[in-house]
């Protein structure tokens, strides 16, 4: 019987090893995991930190710009053109045979786009005075279409996508004039716009 004592009496140590063995990796294994933890949080602190200091320095040397999302057709023939009177005449015979006023605000917004690139281009060329004239022309246009919309939009007419397309044409034509001081007739034509 004594050799039956000694047996429960060596089960129970065995588990009581063997949960102390079990108990000790658990503490062991959660004390890795915290301490994994907090350095990976001090390190993306840090970075973060960093980051923004540098963020913070960036913007003090040099200002962001941003460009505006709205590509610009490409102009087609441009204003020193001899043929450019016709494209002109042709342009102001769509405006008057468009009865739709949606459609006409569309095509007056088109003729502004392309005026604003054919100025922009004029500019580089080195002829301002031409590109000064033609940049106005394209804010009349498109004041014309914002104009057009607004009245639309108050009469009842579902024009939201037509005003999202004008707000950011209204945002393109600001920052080409904004490039060159010559073109202030047309920035403050621009800056007047508003589209709601």
């Amino acid at each position: 019987m004594e050799s039956s004592g000694q047996n429960l009496s060596g089960k129970g140590s065995f588990i009581d090893s063997a949960w102390g063995n079990l108990r000790n990796a658990l503490i062991g294994c959660s004390a890795a995991l915290l301490f994994g933890l907090a350095v990976l949080m001090m390190s993306i602190l840090s970075v973060g930190k960093s980051a923004a200091a540098g963020v913070a320095v960036a913007a003090a040397k040099d200002p962001v710009t941003v460009k505006v999302e709205y590509y610009l057709p490409y102009p087609g023939m441009l204003p020193d053109s001899p043929l450019y009177k016709l494209k002109a005449i042709r342009d102001r015979l769509q405006l008057v045979l468009t009865f739709d006023e949606a459609q006409k605000a569309g095509k007056e917004l088109l003729y502004a786009d392309k005026r604003i690139g054919a100025a922009e281009a004029l500019a580089s060329g080195g002829k301002v005075d031409l590109a000064v004239s033609t940049a106005t022309k394209a804010e009349k246009y498109l004041e014309s279409a914002v104009n057009r919309v607004k009245k639309l939009s108050s009469s009842g007419r579902d024009m939201k996508s037509m005003m999202m397309t004008l707000e950011k044409a209204v945002a393109k034509h600001r920052e080409v004039p904004e490039s060159r001081s010559e073109f202030d007739p047309a920035l403050k034509i621009n800056n007047s716009l508003t589209v709601e």
